[in-house]
């Protein structure tokens, strides 16, 4: 699996009303890779995908997370709409919605991934409204 191929697994699983773009911008640096959009809100997400995990429970993963991109996503925090960012391993990934420079370790996103269906959901939620409208799923750092 690839990062292309674990956003084409959320894009797959998100509710048919939500508004997807899946980004490709050769002239900006720091856009995020996808933004979704439905009557309840807009969400900028930054993927980074972890081919395969450390051994050790105490390594940071190596998101390769740019200044830029990091700069990008505290700049849009600030203001509307919202962003996060997803790091995805195989059908699992973590949801940050805060402190997107903070390193993360394999224990955390052991202890915090969410399926790819539960990301999705978010996703859809944030864009859509429902329950726990902007809520960040359970696991997630906000």
């Amino acid at each position: 699996m690839t990062e292309h191929s674990f956003i084409r697994s959320v894009h797959k699983k998100l509710h048919p009303d939500v508004y997807r773009w899946k980004i490709h911008d050769t002239y900006t640096g720091g856009v995020p890779d996808s933004y979704y959009m439905g009557p309840a809100g807009a969400l900028f997400v930054e993927y980074k995908f972890i081919k395969t995990l450390p051994k050790r429970e105490s390594t940071v993963l190596r998101t390769c997370l740019s200044p830029l991109q990091i700069a990008w996503l505290n700049r849009a925090k600030e203001s509307t709409p919202d962003v996060a960012l997803v790091i995805g391993n195989a059908q699992r990934g973590v949801i940050i919605c805060d402190d997107f420079g903070v390193p993360i370790t394999k224990a955390y996103f052991n202890e915090h991934s969410l399926p790819v269906k539960d990301i999705a959901g978010w996703i859809s939620r944030t864009a859509l409204g429902g329950d726990n409208e902007q809520s960040t799923p359970k696991g997630s750092r906000e």
